[in-house]
């Protein structure tokens, strides 16, 4: 497992460039899936049969990880019924960026940049870790809410840079230029469902991320370990925000 590791971290560390043909076939899938969650939020969902607080995560996608020209794309989707909440409530965690630092473990500081109406400008340090490997990500987001009818919100997050963060938080730390990096991340999108669902409400929680291709030598170890680290990260990320939707207000 330690050589595993080491070999891992190398392979991440290696530098990368994001390619023009890799941006753009993530831009068409990133189109195609938009247009997908959007169509399926207009028909309500049937959240009756679902346990209060019970996370079902898997691949929203093939089977999570969806090779394109030059790189790869993440794709995870979970959902949950919280009972005795209300959709305000859940849709006001939600929007609380800047305390998005106290609710998700993987976020080191979280500000909100501005805002227009339902439209957010968030700006959010990240910290990943798995076997090994670790990336420090400073991610710019738009995040816009929409109101299609009575009962049901839903956000669009797309990420407009994501910058891979060199020596974090020593005073000589660096931002990577965009795209040129370990390739961890280079583009991320999140698309969030609320539904109001009698005593409760109904989240769905979707993810897309790019990132580069595995290296040939070691994408047999690599890619169960990034499939695991996908279907935990959606898990985790919905355990996360129920939590802070059950804290009790002071």
């Amino acid at each position: 497992m330690c050589l595993c590791s080491v070999a891992l971290t190398s392979a991440v560390a290696a530098a990368a460039e994001l390619q023009p043909r890799t941006s753009q076939a993530y831009g068409a899938y990133l189109d195609k899936a938009t247009r997908a969650f959007v169509s399926r939020v207009r028909t309500p969902a049937d959240a009756s049969a679902r346990g209060d607080g019970v996370i079902s995560a898997g691949p929203a996608g093939e089977d999570g990880i969806i090779s394109v020209p030059g790189g790869l794309v993440h794709h995870w989707v979970g959902r949950t019924l919280l009972r005795g909440v209300t959709l305000e409530h859940v849709v006001s965690v939600s929007k609380s960026y800047a305390a998005y630092n106290t609710v998700y473990k993987s976020i080191l500081a979280s500000t909100l940049l501005g805002q227009e109406g339902d439209t957010y400008r968030v700006l959010m340090r990240l910290k990943e870790s798995e076997a090994g490997i670790t990336a420090v990500l400073d991610v710019r987001s738009t995040i816009q809410y929409v109101e299609p009818r009575a009962g049901v919100v839903y956000a669009l997050s797309n990420a407009d840079e994501v910058r891979e963060v060199e020596r974090a938080g020593r005073p000589d730390e660096r931002l990577l230029p965009p795209g040129r990096d370990s390739g961890y991340l280079w583009r991320a999108s999140t698309f969030t469902h609320f539904q109001q669902e009698g005593d409760g409400v109904y989240v769905e929680m979707e993810t897309l991320g790019l990132s580069r291709q595995f290296p040939p030598l070691l994408g047999w170890i690599i890619e169960p370990i990034a499939r695991s680290v996908g279907r935990r990260s959606v898990q985790n990320s919905l355990q996360e925000f129920i939590a802070a939707v059950r804290k009790p207000s002071r």
